[in-house]
């Protein structure tokens, strides 16, 4: 019986002390990407530091924001898929219509932002480039991810990867968009 607690007590310890070496990391490379995202957006947004001391405080209001609200809503469509044989029609009709509700808010948050509260950080020629830079450095990384999986030779060129010498051709951020 000793024995057993134990084993337990020490597979607990080990799951607590694994944990917060995770954690760490985790929360390690988020300050990562934060300043990484800081430097490349007043880079090229070309803030000076008034601007920028006005507007990352927005930005991090608006992404801890967004965030939330796009959790929640692949949290429903999870739910949703997961348990699509078990749901009365009337639970997915309510499912259908929170998803969509989330994304819609989604929507608002960002005229919210876009067309008022940066616009009191930033002129309208720098909150109009914003969009583009946050697709830009979401391609930044990603070609960033993939040299560095290179180096570790594990991505190789194939089919669906454009060679280095063909230009990538112009992708709108919004797929819905033209």
């Amino acid at each position: 019986m000793k024995s057993r607690v134990t084993y337990i007590l020490i597979a607990v310890l080990f799951l607590f002390t694994t944990s917060g070496t995770l954690l760490a990391q985790s929360q390690e490379q988020i300050e990562k990407f934060n300043k990484e995202r800081k430097v490349y957006f007043t880079e090229k947004l070309e803030l000076t530091d008034s601007e920028a001391k006005a507007f990352w405080p927005l930005y991090e209001d608006f992404q801890n924001r967004k965030m939330k609200l796009v959790e929640d809503e692949r949290n429903t469509w999870m739910y949703a898929h997961k348990n699509a044989d078990n749901l009365s029609d009337k639970e997915i009709l309510e499912t259908l219509e929170k998803g969509f509700t989330l994304k819609d808010k989604q929507q608002l948050l960002e005229r919210e932002y876009y067309q008022e509260k940066f616009l009191d950080a930033l002129p309208a020629k720098k909150v109009l480039k914003l969009g583009k830079v946050e697709w830009d450095f979401r391609r930044h990384l990603i070609h960033k991810l993939r040299d560095e999986g290179k180096g570790k030779g594990r991505q190789s060129k194939g089919a669906g990867r454009p060679s280095d010498d063909v230009e990538a051709l112009p992708i709108s951020p919004d797929p819905f968009l033209p």
